[in-house]
């Protein structure tokens, strides 16, 4: 197993918020299993998802992906990573609002702050980090938060799912590496909302 690939991606495993505009939410941990395509099997995407657990056909909330704290980033020969990329999906129900995916301010520490982006594209939704983060630092990435609006018939039910995780290793001898997780399975998904009959006027 590579240490610094457990350590960064577990950063990826975040507490998560949706904090509805209508509706008190409820917190829900998860622990995802993930399959890289370097290091060990017990890769693992931790995060606490709080979502309300109904509401109705119509209405608009805002996710918020409040990130934890690294831990030591080391291994063996490397120099720094980087390129920390992470990747959500909204069903067909859960529908982006235009020009909403940020990264908030002054959240994160000041080592990956620099060019930290997030944006939306073909229903997914993306955090990057692209700053270097040094082999013996830490790090805890900015808070992401996006809107979104549930328009489905009542009694379905919609999920805010997790797909991919990226990062970038510099490393003596070999340069550049890249190393992508999915969970098992993909896409997982990390919470559920019901929906009921849209409110009257």
């Amino acid at each position: 197993m590579n240490f610094w690939l457990v350590t960064g991606f577990r950063i990826a495993g975040v507490c998560a918020a949706l904090l509805p505009t209508i509706a008190s939410a409820e917190p829900v941990d998860v622990q995802v299993p993930m399959r890289c395509t370097r290091g060990g099997d017990d890769t693992v995407f931790r995060a606490t998802v709080t979502l309300p657990p109904s509401l109705p056909s119509g209405s608009t909330f805002t996710v918020r992906i409040d990130s934890a704290p690294s831990g030591r980033v080391s291994h063996l020969g490397l120099h720094y990573i980087y390129g920390m990329t992470t990747q959500y999906l909204l069903p067909a129900g859960m529908h982006y609002i235009e020009g909403s995916a940020q990264v908030v301010p002054g959240t994160g520490t000041a080592n990956v702050r620099p060019g930290a982006r997030a944006w939306h594209a073909a229903s997914h939704v993306f955090l990057k980090l692209p700053a270097h983060v040094a082999n013996g630092d830490h790090y805890t990435p900015p808070s992401l938060q996006f809107a979104v609006q549930v328009e489905e018939p009542a009694g379905m039910h919609v999920a805010l799912a997790f797909v991919r995780y990226e990062v970038m290793a510099n490393a003596i001898l070999v340069g550049d590496v890249r190393t992508d997780c999915e969970p098992v399975p993909a896409p997982y998904r990390l919470a559920t909302l019901r929906v009921e009959p849209r409110t009257l006027p």
